[in-house]
């Protein structure tokens, strides 16, 4: 299930590892400081544009973020179609659905971790607001509304929008995960939720309207999924959710893979369906996600650094 699902290969992750902060972003306010921080950021992508280069798993090299964007568009449907195939055809396996989702058995401490990684945001968001240094999650008051966006059985929403959030949308494009994960969350956490049968490459304006309303979401979370999606489609799909966000208020927070081990960490890695693995991912660096989401209009409030993984929590520029 192409962008649905979640982890690129097993052992990916390195759950118990120490998070290293990304430096975060300080946001300041005011039409001359949001004039200022658009043409800050305009400037930033136009230099990681061109510093934008990567391989594939048949062993072409890409020399610019132009060329990459060029072949995706050109192999789009075939890499959607071949995606597809990967997930009915059983994908990662597994022998439960937590496997299934993450290729391994580390679902539960990953699930851990985004919990952490929320609490910190919540903090940091209510010492914002009440202008105070108090972190303790306990005294943090709970959400309205979030969205499990490539939800698959719905774990992110079990191990941790539902400790935080009094509601949760789930938005799957596979249709026998979307219908597992009333099963997975069981009869009293799924009366919490809505779930939408959706791909998030098809996602735009009209679809989010059908489906939602007029209604701002407080909270979207979007883990392993980008990497299935061509740039152009993770700017688009992006900038449709930024647009749902509530205002001034709502976070977008994206978990992905990143290069790290052996890889050279300022390279994007593409596997492709003309490649051993027969479907299509990418696994981008720092630099290329920025860039992504500049493109989207969107700003980094908090990034952290896992041994194989990076976590942003994303406004929407003003």
């Amino acid at each position: 299930m192409s962008p649905s699902k979640k982890n690129k290969k097993k052992n990916r992750r390195q759950p118990n590892a120490k998070d290293s902060s990304i430096q975060p972003s300080r946001q300041r306010h005011g039409p001359a400081a949001a004039e200022s921080l658009v043409l800050q950021q305009h400037q930033q992508a136009a230099a990681a544009a061109a510093e934008i280069k990567g391989s594939d798993d048949c062993g072409r090299f890409y020399h610019s973020h132009d060329e990459l964007e060029r072949a995706q568009r050109m192999h789009r449907e075939e890499y959607y179609a071949a995606n597809a195939l990967y997930w009915i055809n059983g994908g990662y396996g597994g022998s439960t659905d937590d496997e299934a989702m993450v290729g391994d058995t580390d679902g539960l401490a990953d699930g851990v971790e985004g919990l952490a990684f929320l609490d910190r945001l919540l903090a940091q968001m209510d010492s914002g607001a009440n202008n105070n240094n108090n972190n303790n999650h306990h005294k943090t008051p709970r959400r309205a509304v979030a969205v499990d966006l490539g939800a698959g059985v719905g774990r992110v929403t079990k191990l941790i929008l539902l400790k935080r959030y009094q509601a949760v949308r789930l938005v799957e494009g596979d249709d026998a995960y979307s219908k597992q994960s009333r099963v997975y969350l069981g009869r009293k956490r799924a009366a919490k939720c809505t779930f939408t049968h959706l791909w998030l490459q098809d996602l735009n304006d009209q679809t989010m309207e059908h489906e939602w309303g007029g209604e701002p979401v407080d909270l979207m979370w979007i883990q392993w999924c980008l990497q299935y999606l061509t740039d152009e489609d993770v700017v688009q799909c992006l900038k449709t959710l930024a647009g749902k966000l509530r205002l001034g208020l709502g976070v977008l927070v994206v978990k992905e893979n990143r290069p790290f081990g052996t890889a050279r960490e300022d390279r994007f890695q593409m596997d492709t369906p003309r490649g051993e693995s027969l479907r299509y991912d990418i696994t981008r660096p720092d630099l290329h996600h920025r860039l992504l989401f500049q493109k989207a209009g969107l700003s980094v409030d908090l990034a952290e650094q896992g041994v194989e993984t990076n976590t942003y929590a994303l406004r929407k520029i003003p």
